[in-house]
């Protein structure tokens, strides 16, 4: 049976196939629907995680101290069926970003989404 992400977790997963601007490949991720979401449907809302500091507005820093470094994509939103990748050997689980990181990413996401209006 496939796992249930939590909002917060961070995994490992093989973005492909993916188009143009797209991650491709293996990169991290860290999941942004809430566990009671996730436990409804198949497909759970991630952001991919960068290594490069490009100055985009849309990029939060990870803060020390969590288990990954970089900045997380809020542009790069995606609903992925985690558990068909874990099902087939393209996941794996990472840790999980702490709740001030979390919290600033899901202060971009309301702006990227347009829920926050400032």
């Amino acid at each position: 049976m496939a796992s249930v992400f939590e909002h917060g977790d961070v995994v490992y997963l093989n973005f492909d196939p993916s188009h143009r601007h797209e991650p491709a490949g293996w990169h991290y991720a860290v999941v942004i629907s809430p566990f009671r979401v996730n436990c409804m449907r198949a497909l759970t809302l991630v952001a991919p995680i960068t290594s490069r500091d490009n100055g985009y507005p849309l990029h939060v820093p990870i803060a020390e101290g969590n288990e990954v470094h970089g900045f997380v994509q809020v542009e790069g939103l995606r609903s992925i069926d985690l558990g068909w990748r874990e099902q087939q050997g393209l996941l794996r689980t990472a840790g999980f970003l702490d709740d001030d990181t979390m919290a600033r990413v899901m202060g971009r996401v309301a702006v990227f989404t347009g829920l926050d209006e400032t």
